[in-house]
């Protein structure tokens, strides 16, 4: 996740550039503060993940009580247009830092930025976290999705880019 989070930081002038035409927002906002700010949280969280222990439970009675904390398997993160590249990390750092593998359904509106998240995604090899949907999906596309889902294996998750 480090890596990736310094690959963002190679990166700003291109997603800022990206958010600025999906979303309308400044390119100088986008550069000066929400791209560095994702990288920052992405950083934050790839410290998080080797912090995620179990508890003992204090119980009641004479009983062993304890939380494990484990990837619950798959996740969806549906992403809003306002802030594309901000709530894209807010959703899927602490998903990619706890080790679920996500699916991604960015707006229609603003899906250039999560495309390219993706495409460094893959650079990284974090990639296999990753199930892009693209918008405007039809009901055949959205059940081979479902499938895809149901067939991701969690050892070894697998990328699918779906059209």
């Amino acid at each position: 996740m480090m890596k990736y989070a310094d690959l963002i930081d190679e990166h700003i002038e291109e997603l800022a550039a990206l958010d600025a035409i999906d979303a309308g927002k400044l390119f100088s906002g986008g550069k000066a503060v929400d791209i560095p700010n994702v990288a920052r949280l992405l950083r934050y969280y790839a410290g998080a993940a080797d912090k995620i222990h179990g508890e003992v439970l204090k119980m009641s009675r004479e009983l062993h009580g304890y939380t494990l904390r484990e990837p619950i398997g798959v996740s969806g993160h549906i992403i809003p247009w306002n802030f594309p590249s901000s709530m894209f990390f807010m959703m899927s750092a602490p998903a990619l830092a706890a080790g679920c593998t996500m699916i991604v359904k960015p707006a229609e509106q603003t899906p250039l930025s999560a495309l390219f998240y993706g495409h460094l995604a893959k650079q990284v090899s974090l990639a296999s976290r990753y199930c892009l949907l693209m918008q405007n999906c039809n009901i055949p596309h959205r059940l081979s999705c479902i499938s895809v889902i149901s067939e991701i294996d969690s050892a070894v998750p697998s990328l699918k880019f779906l059209d």
